[in-house]
Order: C-alpha cells, then sequence, then structure tokens
C-alpha cells in the first residue's frame, strides 16, 4: 500500500493572508481612542494646575515660616532685655550711662572732646 502524499505546491513567497483582513481601524475604536486621549489630557492638566498651587503655597509656608523665626528672635531679645532690667546693677548703670546720675558723695567729670587730644613736643 502506498502512503498518501500531497502535491508539493509552488512557493511564490511564504506569507500567509488572512482572508479579508481590513487594515482600517473602525470609526468606534478612533472615538474610542480620542475620548480616552482627552481624559487623559484634562486630568494632566488638572494634576499640574493642583501642583503648581501647591508648589506656591509651599513657597508662602517657606516665607511665613522665616519670618515667624525672625520674630521669635526678636521676642526673645526683649525677654531678655526685660529680664535685665528687673536687675538692679543693670538699672544703676543705665542711670549713671544714659541720664548721667552719681551716687552722692560721688563726682562726675565731663570731658570735652578737645581734651583728648595727643599734645605734640
Amino acid at each position: 500500500m502506498r502512503a498518501y502524499l500531497p502535491k508539493p505546491t509552488p512557493k511564490k513567497n511564504n506569507l500567509a493572508y488572512l482572508p479579508a483582513a481590513s487594515r482600517t481601524i473602525s470609526l468606534k475604536k478612533r472615538l474610542m481612542t480620542l475620548v480616552i486621549i482627552v481624559i487623559f489630557l484634562y486630568f494632566a492638566v488638572l494634576f499640574a494646575g493642583q501642583y503648581w498651587r501647591m508648589y506656591q503655597l509651599q513657597k508662602t509656608l517657606d516665607e511665613l515660616n522665616a519670618e515667624i523665626a525672625i520674630v521669635k528672635d526678636g521676642n526673645e531679645a526683649m525677654k531678655h532685655e526685660i529680664e535685665r532690667l528687673h536687675s538692679p546693677d543693670y538699672l544703676e548703670q543705665m542711670a549713671r550711662e544714659e541720664l548721667g546720675m552719681v551716687r552722692p558723695g560721688e563726682l562726675l567729670f565731663y570731658f570735652q572732646e578737645g581734651d583728648n587730644l595727643p599734645q605734640e613736643e
């Protein structure tokens, strides 16, 4: 018995084509792709706007925090000044320097600017 052998077909090219394959994309698919792209762009623009607003608010917050730090330092300096003002030694020093006060029995000397000149020989 002889085995069945199919007839060899002539080879023109090795490509297989699908029957009636259409290379055009349907209108429905194009419309869906367009809608998805538009939605994506909308959310991208929305995100970029919110990110910019957050950046501006963060910058303002940093400026305010720097200003708060400066004011706190000023407050600390004023607290130390108030504490010094309650000290009797500091009050006496300020009275002598600012007001020219002296204790009873002390002599106060005032010098003119010309008195401090070096003397020529």
